[in-house]
């Protein structure tokens, strides 16, 4: 039965098997139906003559041999993770024709590229971006916010995730809350009832619930 790392924080340094940095874990994704921890995303950085495109490398979960606070080692070597799948690939493509016979956007972008085409120059054409991950799985990151359902509030920004070492399962999420004197709590994850990606967690709880979240020391 695999181990799976327990306290996973967004922004620590990611080692290669031969102790090589290869970057920052940038996001964690969960399966959806358990939110159990699938793979790890891990950002290379931006270089100087970086050209916009995403970069960032996805790695499953039982790549990672261990993690703490601010350091992650995978079972990869650098030179092997420089080759592993990218999160994100992005493109160009040609727009497809939704309706036929009217004319609409798609058809001005694909008359400006028959023009550029013409003069020699780049044609017309949508940029597209394609996960590498499964379909069944979202993303949770550092800074999402959670919000609860009722009243629409926020409760506080997500930290960091906290998993079951035997099942990879999300226990809680760590929150931090608070404007000037902020404090971390532990929000457990059954109060979760939607993670939309990149954008918010929604949660079903009340104001006592919240006033006695466990302070996360960690």
């Amino acid at each position: 039965m695999p181990t799976y790392p327990t306290d996973l924080n967004t922004g620590a340094d990611v080692y290669s098997s031969d102790g090589h940095k290869v970057g920052e874990l940038s996001r964690l994704v969960l399966r959806r139906g358990d939110f159990s921890i699938t793979h790890v995303v891990v950002d290379i950085g931006k270089g100087i003559l970086d050209s916009g495109f995403d970069s960032d490398r996805i790695l499953p979960i039982q790549a990672v041999t261990s993690a703490t606070a601010d350091r992650i080692d995978v079972s990869v070597t650098a030179e092997a993770f420089d080759v592993a799948p990218e999160y994100s690939e992005e493109g160009f493509e040609a727009p497809q024709d939704m309706s036929p016979g009217e004319f609409d956007i798609p058809d001005v972008v694909n008359r400006l590229g028959n023009a550029a085409a013409i003069m020699n120059s780049v044609s017309g054409s949508w940029r597209v971006q394609r996960l590498n991950r499964p379909l069944d799985t979202l993303d949770v990151k550092e800074g999402m916010g959670v919000w609860r359902d009722e009243p629409h509030t926020k409760v506080g920004d997500v930290e960091r995730g906290l998993f079951d070492p035997a099942t990879g399962q999300l226990q809680a999420l760590v929150l931090k809350r608070g404007f000037i004197l902020t404090h971390d709590v532990i929000l457990p994850a059954r109060y979760i009832t939607e993670v939309i990606d990149d954008i918010s967690v929604r949660v079903d709880i009340s104001d006592e619930e919240i006033a006695h979240l466990k302070r996360y020391e960690g």
